[in-house]
């Protein structure tokens, strides 16, 4: 009978939204899609903690490496954003720890790094690691989230990272940051976590949070909103020659 409710409510467009909700995928996809076809054709690119290489058709122009450690299957622990499937990774070129990757120094125009930084546990080595890769003047284009929830446990090591992290983290290391963009605000994010507990409630309980998912929906992201918390943040930097 909840299941049946369920599908009937979907089919109210406000409701609708609710199960719509969680999609930061689709601002970070355009970001990245965008600075991929902003690299000249040619480059060399590492996809850094490739996993399943959900941008590797937009490298077609590009030389395509991939490097992941391979290991995650299932979340040992569930959670409300847990793989409940067997996961599935690309073909990879460099297998094991990404902070520590087999290749000499400069042997790379471009790294990408998407959602990752989270499951590192030790995200400044992979900071350096990554400047040794790049030849002078490369580029890093990379995404991770502010605040998340547990996922791909056991490699689960940080919520997020701040602004001020990667500013201080990445020009200490010889990187100028040529943009960052907060994905999502306040707003969204409390959209999104009460949009989450409506899909795993009962018929009433959705009701009665529902006026608290339609607050936060109506609300416009603004400077104060997004600096409070956002979803994660986009990144391009370019190493220091």
């Amino acid at each position: 009978m909840v299941s049946v409710l369920k599908q009937q409510l979907k089919k109210i467009p406000l409701i609708r939204r609710v199960f719509e909700t969680f999609d930061n995928q689709k601002a970070r996809d355009e970001f990245v899609i965008d600075a991929l076809k902003n690299v000249p054709a040619g480059k060399v690119l590492l996809d850094a903690g490739c996993g399943s290489q959900i941008y590797r058709k937009y490298c077609d122009h590009l030389v395509y490496k991939a490097q992941d450690f391979g290991q995650f299957e299932v979340d040992l622990i569930p959670s409300l954003t847990g793989f409940k499937e067997k996961y599935q990774y690309g073909k990879i070129d460099y297998l094991g720890d990404i902070w520590n990757i087999d290749e000499d120094e400069w042997a790379f125009d471009v790294i990408l790094c998407t959602e990752v930084f989270e499951h590192i546990a030790y995200p400044i080595e992979t900071i350096k690691e990554f400047f040794r890769l790049l030849k002078g003047g490369g580029q890093l284009i990379l995404t991770a989230p502010a605040n998340c929830l547990r996922h791909m446990d056991p490699y689960f090591y940080y919520a997020g990272f701040s602004n001020r992290w990667y500013e201080k983290i990445l020009a200490e290391n010889g990187f100028k940051i040529d943009k960052i963009i907060a994905n999502g605000d306040y707003y969204s994010w409390m959209r999104a976590e009460v949009g989450r507990t409506m899909l795993g409630a009962n018929f009433l309980e959705a009701i009665i949070l529902y006026p608290a998912f339609l607050f936060f929906s109506l609300k416009n992201k603004t400077p104060v909103s997004a600096a409070t918390l956002c979803e994660g943040y986009h990144i391009i930097a370019t190493k220091e020659e």
